[in-house]
C-alpha cells in the first residue's frame, strides 16, 4: 500500500491519504480504470478522523506530482491539492518567500453515519515534511501507474 502523509512541524496533526486498491478492476475506459480505493486519515488533538473512498487517479496524480516538485524547489509560492471534491482540500503557502515555513489551511469532509461532516483546519509544517507527503504521491504513482484498457 501506498501512503501519502503530511505531518504539522510539531507532529501534532497530520493527514494522510493512502492507495490500496483499484476502484474499478474490470474498467473498460482508461478514466476509469484510473480510480483506487483510498483511507483517508485526519488526526489532530481534538480529531481522529478515518474512511475509505474512492478519491485518487493515477491521472490525477501525475499531474499533482511535478506541482509538488515545483512548490519543494521553491518555485512557486503556493499550491492547491484538491484531488476529488468534497473530501479534502490542501493549500500550501510558503510564509517566507524561499524559507521552510509552510502554512497549511485544509477543508475535510468525510462520512459520519448518513450525514457528512465538514471539518476546516490549519497547521505548520516545513519544506521537508512537503517533500515526504511528494514522496508518498510518487510510491502511489509507481503502485499504481495508468492502466492501459483493451
Amino acid at each position: 500500500m501506498a501512503l501519502a502523509k503530511l505531518a504539522a512541524r510539531d507532529g501534532t496533526t497530520d493527514i494522510s491519504i493512502e492507495s490500496y486498491a483499484y476502484a474499478y478492476k474490470d474498467a473498460d475506459n482508461i478514466h476509469d480504470a484510473a480510480w483506487h480505493r483510498n483511507w483517508v486519515g485526519f488526526h489532530a488533538p481534538e480529531h481522529r478522523i478515518t474512511f475509505d473512498g474512492i478519491m485518487l487517479d493515477s491521472l490525477l496524480v501525475a499531474h499533482y506530482i511535478p506541482v509538488f516538485e515545483s512548490f519543494v524547489a521553491g518555485n512557486t509560492r503556493e499550491v492547491e491539492f484538491e484531488p476529488t471534491e468534497p473530501y479534502v482540500c490542501l493549500t500550501l503557502t510558503r510564509r517566507d518567500g524561499g524559507g521552510d515555513e509552510v502554512n497549511v489551511r485544509g477543508h475535510l469532509e468525510h462520512p459520519l453515519g448518513d450525514e457528512t461532516e465538514a471539518l476546516d483546519f490549519e497547521f505548520e509544517t516545513s519544506v521537508l515534511r512537503v517533500e515526504q507527503f511528494l514522496q508518498g504521491l510518487r510510491e502511489i504513482a509507481s503502485e499504481f501507474p495508468v492502466r492501459e484498457v483493451d
